[in-house]
This record gives C-alpha cells, sequence and structure tokens, in this order.
C-alpha cells in the first residue's frame, strides 16, 4: 500500500486533509485490511490519526482508498495542529486472516458526473454531482446501511479530490439482488475531474 494523494484544505471552517491510499490485493482471493493513518506536524508530532477498515479487495486487483481527518462537520473530529506528512501503515493483525472481515463491494452501474454549484462547505473551487445504480450482490440482505466513496481524477489520472461516508438513500433493508438510486451534490474537487471511481460497501 502507498499513499498517492494528500490535499491540505478546510471543511466547515476547519482545517482538514484530505488523503488517497492505493491498496494492491496480489493473491487468488478477496482480501480485507485495516489501515492506520496519522498526520504529523513539522516537529514529527501526531496531530491527527484513524484506522480504517477497508471494503474486501478483489484478488489480483488494486483498490484507491479515499479518506480524511480533521475538518469537523459530522464528524466532529479536529486535527491538533497543521499536518505536513501523512503516513498510511497496515494495521498490524486488526483483524487476524486476511479476508475475515467480510465488507464485500457492491455493483455500481450508470454512474454519471457533472459539474454542479452545490456549497461543498470546502474550500475547494470545483463541485461536482455524482448518480449511480447500487446492487446489493452480497448474497444477503443489508440492514446497516453502506459506506461509500467517490474519488476524482484527471484526464491524466492524477486524483483531485473525492467524497465519502454512509448514504441517506440506502432503503433501512436491501434485499440480496435488489437496486437503489444514489445522488451525490457537491463533491469538492481542487482541480477539474474527468473521471470518477464511485465504491459501496456494507457499514462495518
Amino acid at each position: 500500500m502507498r499513499l498517492i494523494w494528500s490535499h491540505n484544505g478546510k471543511s466547515f471552517g476547519e482545517l482538514q486533509v484530505l488523503y488517497v491510499a492505493r491498496v494492491t490485493n496480489p493473491g487468488g482471493t478477496p482480501a480485507s485490511v485495516a489501515l492506520n493513518v496519522r498526520a504529523l506536524d513539522s516537529g514529527g508530532t501526531i496531530v491527527g490519526s484513524s484506522q480504517e477498515t477497508l471494503p474486501n479487495i478483489p484478488s489480483r486487483s488494486q483498490f484507491d482508498y479515499f479518506g480524511e481527518l480533521g475538518g469537523g462537520g459530522a464528524s466532529g473530529a479536529e486535527l491538533t495542529g497543521t499536518p505536513v506528512k501523512i503516513i498510511v501503515t497496515k494495521a498490524a493483525n486488526a483483524f487476524g486472516l486476511a479476508g475475515s472481515v467480510e465488507l464485500p463491494m457492491l455493483k455500481t452501474s450508470e454512474v454519471t458526473l457533472r459539474h454542479g454549484n452545490a456549497d461543498t462547505f470546502t474550500d475547494a473551487p470545483y463541485s461536482y454531482n455524482l448518480s449511480a445504480k447500487v446492487t446489493n450482490t452480497t448474497g444477503q440482505v443489508i440492514n446497516g446501511g453502506v459506506t461509500q466513496q467517490v474519488v476524482l481524477y484527471d484526464r491524466a489520472g492524477h486524483v483531485v479530490g473525492g467524497n465519502t461516508g454512509s448514504s441517506d438513500n440506502v432503503p433501512q433493508s436491501l434485499p440480496a439482488g435488489l437496486s437503489y438510486r444514489e445522488q451525490q451534490t457537491g463533491i469538492p474537487a481542487v482541480q477539474r475531474a474527468t473521471r470518477v471511481a464511485y465504491t459501496v460497501w456494507p457499514a462495518a
């Protein structure tokens, strides 16, 4: 795994750092992993941290995980200083054997991204809207909600923004095989985006 992008900005008037970690699963079966994320100031002191549970990553594939530290808002978490470095490492033996956490990705289709004008509640200069169809392909009923993330890329494939969080649109009970429509507005980007990766998985 490696950090491929980070950005210092503001959300709800509070200092925030966004990041994307690229995680590769070279094995022949889906695997889960947890990440330790630490933001350090210029003196090497931790000013923000979290441990994140990723969805099951399919075999022989990579997954870009979008995360954020600080920013206030719904998370209420604040950075205690100005981060100058983000360190992302695998959480040692967080769940025992890889794959022991069952958070399979749901099928997403009909994903569209459009320029928007909704307030992103950040200082990012660009705003995007997303719509998609999400299908429960887990083989079981989802009752606990879902986690979703959006990663935005420019024409060269560089990360330029994104968002993450829970969904208010998913039905309270989503039977296996059924679908729902998802819509998001005000997805922030620091540069113009031309491509989007949208991922949904059951809430941990």
